[in-house]
């Protein structure tokens, strides 16, 4: 019985308002002579909580890549098999538009794309 009060409880608490958080996978990849971040290009919206999941199995090069992010204030080394999670809330502030996924510890890391889209409101239908 205490089972099923406390299913409920979690399902109810599900319902009503509770917010996601939305999972990305983040891994460095080869790809013409380079290490990319993939995917290659993220979307978030402003106000959208995420959570990114790095991880570095290439073998062979550097033991380590770095997940720079500065507009999500994001900078983290991601060692080789040890997958990263950060956590953040894309800023209702930060402008639409599009910004480098990057390393900070490799320059020749090739950057991905992060697009941050603007937030819609629903307007109150007037009629």
């Amino acid at each position: 019985m205490k089972w099923i009060m406390g299913m409920a409880l979690l399902l109810s608490s599900l319902s009503f308002g509770a917010t996601t958080t939305r999972e990305i996978a983040m891994e460095t990849i080869k790809k013409d002579d380079g290490v990319h971040w993939s995917p290659e290009t993220v979307e978030v919206t402003q106000g959208e909580k995420v959570k990114f999941v790095a991880s570095h199995k290439l073998e062979g090069g550097f033991d380590f890549h770095g997940l720079f992010i500065p507009e999500l204030k994001i900078q983290e080394k991601v060692e080789r098999n040890k997958p990263t999670t950060i956590k953040r809330t894309v800023p209702m502030t930060l402008k639409a538009g599009e910004y480098k996924i990057g390393c900070q510890f490799h320059e020749k890391h090739v950057a991905a794309k992060l697009i941050v889209k603007e937030a819609t409101t629903k307007k109150a239908d007037k009629t």
